[in-house]
């Protein structure tokens, strides 16, 4: 294989990894005040930077190491089974037309622009609540029940892993929906 092939499958790798080298520096001098028992501000930033850096190395070593040979990328396999199952059905008759909804990509993009804009109004809990059910009906979804549980749930799990495992501080909200978002941290034990 030629040098240059085998420089152009590693070089964005290199790149990659030689800024997440920079940025974990940056990360390692962020100044604040180290309390006892909790992780710092730097932590998750850093640990995300270690395996950014952990994987472009694994990447570089692999292409290297591969010499001549093709790499089998995931967009290949894709484009083998989508292209074995047509010919398994293609005696079928079957023709699958596709759809394009440009309108509910609209729809979906205004949606994601008002929740930006009201989040910190509402808090966390109360916009991406009705986000995630607004979202999910707007996909065509119309199990009610399944619709409620999954964007309450999923908006109170989300809600604990940011804040409690995490330690981001998310958008409380304005008052009166504030105590909503208050009263829920106070019960999961958020502080």
């Amino acid at each position: 294989m030629a040098i240059g092939s085998r420089l152009a499958r590693i070089l964005p790798y290199v790149i990659v990894g030689i800024l997440a080298g920079y940025l974990y520096y940056v990360a390692a001098h962020i100044e604040f005040h180290h309390r006892p028992g909790t992780l710092g501000p730097d932590f998750w930033p850093k640990a995300i930077l270690v395996l950014l850096i952990a994987t472009c190395i694994y990447e570089v070593v692999k292409r290297l190491l591969s010499g001549g040979a093709a790499s089998h990328e995931v967009g290949g396999v894709l484009v083998e089974i989508v292209g074995e199952s047509a010919e398994k059905h293609a005696d079928m008759g079957v023709t699958v037309e596709i759809e394009s909804h440009p309108w509910l990509l609209l729809a979906g993009m205004t949606l994601t622009v008002f929740y930006v804009s009201l989040v910190h109004k509402l808090g966390f809990f109360l916009a991406t609540a009705a986000y995630l059910a607004l979202f999910t009906v707007l996909g065509g979804y119309r199990r009610w029940g399944v619709i409620a549980m999954i964007s309450v749930l999923g908006t109170l799990l989300l809600l604990f892993f940011f804040m409690k495992v995490v330690y981001v501080s998310l958008p409380i909200g304005d008052a009166p929906f504030s105590a909503v978002t208050l009263f829920l941290m106070q019960v999961m034990g958020i502080r």
